[in-house]
C-alpha cells in the first residue's frame, strides 16, 4: 500500500503518492480515474477522517505544574513584550493558553490556573 509520508493529515491531489494511496484505501485500481466532484468529495471526507485520526491518536509530552508554569511564564512575558495589552490581560490570556493545554490532556487545571 502506498503511504505517502509528507502529507499526513490530508491528502493533496497534486501529490502522486497520495493518490495512489487514496486508490489503494478506497480499493480502485490505479488505472481508474473518478470525476472531480467525486474527488472533492472524497477529498473532504479524507481530510476530516485524518482529522478525526490526528485527534484520537495525537500524543502530548507530560504536562505536569512545573511545564505549566514555565509554560505560563514564557507566554505571559511575551504577551508583556507586544506592549499593546495590559498586565491583567497578559495574565488572563496566559491562564487560558494554561486550562486548554489541561483540557487538551484531559487534565484538571491546577488551582493557581
Amino acid at each position: 500500500m502506498a503511504i505517502c509520508n509528507i502529507h499526513k493529515f490530508f491528502f493533496d491531489w497534486s501529490c502522486n503518492l497520495c493518490k495512489e494511496e487514496y486508490n489503494d484505501f478506497k480499493g480502485i485500481g490505479r488505472e481508474e480515474e473518478d470525476s472531480e466532484n467525486h474527488d472533492n468529495h472524497d477529498k473532504a471526507d479524507r481530510k476530516m477522517r485524518r482529522k478525526e485520526q490526528k485527534i484520537k491518536i495525537k500524543s502530548y509530552k507530560e504536562f505536569n505544574e512545573e511545564r505549566a508554569k514555565k509554560l505560563y511564564e514564557e507566554i505571559f512575558l511575551q504577551y508583556l513584550k507586544k506592549g499593546n495589552i495590559s498586565e491583567e490581560e497578559s495574565i488572563n490570556r496566559s491562564k487560558t493558553i494554561i486550562r486548554k493545554q489541561c483540557e487538551m490532556r484531559g487534565i484538571e487545571p491546577w488551582s493557581w490556573v
